[in-house]
Parts: structure tokens; sequence; C-alpha cells
């Protein structure tokens, strides 16, 4: 018995040994798998990681088919803006529909196309819309005939009213041959014929002992370049602008000259008011033809004391913009309160 116990000790130790040998042993990769510790969590709901899907780069619809100097009606409710931006300054504000003149863009923003425009008021930018809710409509293109021509008569002769250039051919584009000066007679060769809202005469003029051939405008409405030899002049006007009384328009002047508001209908009537571009008014009367212009008789909005004649202008010219009831070309847009940009 006393020799047993030491021998179970010994055999205790020896397996001890053993086991240490094979602790100490080199780690075999399989043996102990590699983890990445996660960090602690807040909570025990189950994490995700999600990878954001990309989202397409904002962007317009094809802008309207419109132009520099097209004219465009705009619904009412429509911002104007100092930029092509829905952040740019408010400058003014369409509260009812009018017919504006297109004057710059198309310009993208805010996935808009935006337009600049000229119309009652101030100035500015305005959006287009978009498909199915358009703030913007082109109008349709305003015809660019010509004025009944001066009645001249092939082979007959025709006075100077005042300098007039002959050039080599009618069109504004033509090289200049010489300035026929007021009050020469020049014979009609040919014509007339209709080019930039202006009707143009084929003349032979002799100027400082040379003799010229070349082409001659007769002029604008209201300002007359030729007329027959020994003719009176009578007054020669284009069909009226389609106005009615109680119609609202608005002064809009492609060239950015005032005109005057006048007490009854001519050029030497007694001066009432000078209108500046945007001038809104009502057509209570006309129209009426004097010195080769159209007038119409009509009442300031924002004046109602202050009434006269003014003239409508003239082809590819006219000096006012009719307002037109713009749902009638926009019966399926969709309603739109408070949208940015308009």
């Amino acid at each position: 018995m006393r020799l047993r116990a030491p021998l179970i000790l010994l055999a205790l130790l020896a397996a001890l040994l053993a086991a240490g040998n094979w602790l100490r042993r080199p780690a075999v990769a399989q043996d102990i798998p590699t983890v990445t510790p996660l960090p602690e969590l807040a909570t025990s709901q189950p994490v995700f990681i999600i990878t954001p899907t990309p989202t397409a780069t904002p962007g317009c619809a094809a802008p309207l088919p419109l132009a520099a100097g097209d004219s465009a009606f705009v619904r009412a409710g429509t911002n104007v803006r100092s930029q092509p931006t829905t952040s740019g300054a408010l400058v003014n504000y369409y509260g009812e529909a009018v017919t504006v003149r297109i004057v710059g863009g198309p310009v993208c923003q805010n996935d808009y196309n935006w337009w600049q425009v000229r119309g009652p008021g101030e100035d500015g930018w305005v959006a287009e819309g978009r498909p199915g809710a358009y703030f913007v409509r082109p109008a349709p293109k305003a015809e660019t005939g010509c004025p009944a021509p001066a009645q001249l008569a092939i082979g007959g002769r025709t006075e100077i009213l005042t300098g007039v250039r002959l050039r080599d051919q009618a069109a504004e584009t033509g090289l200049t041959l010489t300035v026929a000066p007021k009050g020469a007679l020049a014979d009609v060769l040919e014509g007339p014929v209709c080019a930039g809202g202006k009707n143009w005469w084929r003349l032979r003029v002799t100027v400082l002992n040379v003799v010229y051939t070349g082409w001659a405008a007769e002029g604008f409405p209201g300002e007359r370049y030729l007329q027959a030899e020994g003719a009176d002049l009578l007054p020669v006007c284009a069909p009226s602008l389609n106005l009615k009384p109680g119609q609202r328009a608005y002064v809009d002047y492609p060239d950015n000259n005032p005109r005057n508001l006048r007490a009854a209908p001519g050029l030497n009537a007694e001066l009432v008011a000078t209108l500046v571009d945007g001038i809104g008014f009502e057509v209570i009367g006309g129209p009426v033809c004097a010195d080769d212009l159209n007038w119409w008789q009509i009442q300031i909005m924002s004046r109602p004391d202050v009434t006269g004649w003014f003239a409508e202008g003239g082809p590819s010219q006219y000096w006012i913009t009719p307002l037109y009831d713009f749902n009638q070309f926009n019966k399926n847009s969709a309603a739109d309160d408070g949208r940015p940009g308009r």
C-alpha cells in the first residue's frame, strides 16, 4: 500500500507533463478560425448594412419649341423671377393669363426649363412647367405680311418723301447703292415685293448727276417714304389687330422706344401721355385709320382717369399685345398651387 500511493502520484505527474506538452505545441491554422470582433451594439435588434441605390441625375424634359422673338402664353398665377432658378428673387407676378415675348432661354435649373420673357410689368424668368402641367405655351406665329402697298404705277414716277436707301436687292440686308434725297423723283421699274414686313419698289433715280437703279422700301405705317408723283397722301393702313371694346392688352415695344397716347387718332393730335413698355389698358373704341396707322381708344388700367388714342403699329412691329384666355390653350393642364418657380 505504501508503494502504490507514490506510483499513483508519479502517474498523475506524468499525465500532467504530457498534457502540458500538448498545450504548448504549435497551433494549426485550421484549428483556430479567424474572427473579426463586432463592436458592441446598444440594441439586440438585427443590423443590416444597406448599400444606397444610385439615383438618376436630375434634369429637364425637352423644352418647348420656343426661340427669342417668339410670343408665348403664360397661365394665370405665374411668378416671374430675377434669375432662372426657384431661389431667384420675385420681380413680377402674372395674376391673369398674359401674352409675353421670349427674349432668352431655355435654361435648365431645378428640373425646370426657364425662359426669359418680356410682358406686362417687370421682365424676368418663368418656368415652363412640365408635360401635362405647363405654365407656358407657344402662341400662334404672328403673320409677317405687308400693309397695302402705295399706289405706284410701273412706268410712272414716285416722289421721295424722305431720304431713302436704294439697295441691290429687296431686303434690309441688301447692299446700299445710294441714298435718294427728299424731294427727288424716281422712275418706278418694278414692284411691289413684300419682304421683312415692308413693300419694296425697284427705282431708277439720279443722285448728284449719277443714275442709280435699286430697291427702296416704301416705309413703315405712319412713316412713308414714297408716294406717286402729284398724288395726295391718303392714309393706307394694314388690317387692324382683332381687338374689341372691353378687351385688355398691354404696351409692347419690339424696339424699346416709347410711343404717345393722344387725344385723337393721328400723329399731330394733342399729347396725353407717353406710355412706357408693359403698361396695361382696356380697349374702349376703334380702330380708326390715320397717318397710315390703326388707332385704338384705350383706358389705362392703373389710371382709369387717363384715356386717349394709341396706335397699334403694324405687321412685324406691333406695339400692342392682347391678353388672351390661356385656359383654351391649356385645357388639360393640372391644377398647380404653389409650385416653385411659378
